[in-house]
């Protein structure tokens, strides 16, 4: 019988996204990047993880959501939905937006 508690709401977040960086680094770390707002070694560290390892961060955390909403999210949410897409790909987030404002020299 399993002894683990079922994941709570903020856990299965944290669950699902971990394990979607984590398939999609092993995959195609770019496009993980581009479409997690992650940096290269971010996404790197996260596809380095077991299956285990992914569960043991997940349960350690808790109730505290490791990955933040977009910081434009009010804006999108409040647009019309035809010019959500257009909103959401015309602006760089996360780790790439750092990245186009501090390039490296």
């Amino acid at each position: 019988m399993n002894d683990t508690p079922p994941l709570n709401a903020v856990q299965l977040l944290n669950f699902s996204f971990l394990s979607y960086v984590r398939d999609a680094a092993r995959s195609d770390l770019a496009s993980a990047c581009c479409s997690s707002g992650l940096s290269p070694r971010q996404a790197r560290s996260i596809g380095a993880l077991s299956p285990e390892d992914v569960m043991q961060i997940v349960a350690s955390t808790g109730n505290v959501l490791l990955f933040a909403p977009r910081e434009d999210i009010d804006t999108l949410l409040a647009a019309p939905r035809t010019v959500i897409p257009i909103l959401a790909s015309a602006r760089a987030r996360g780790a790439a937006r750092v990245a186009a404002e501090h390039p490296a020299s």
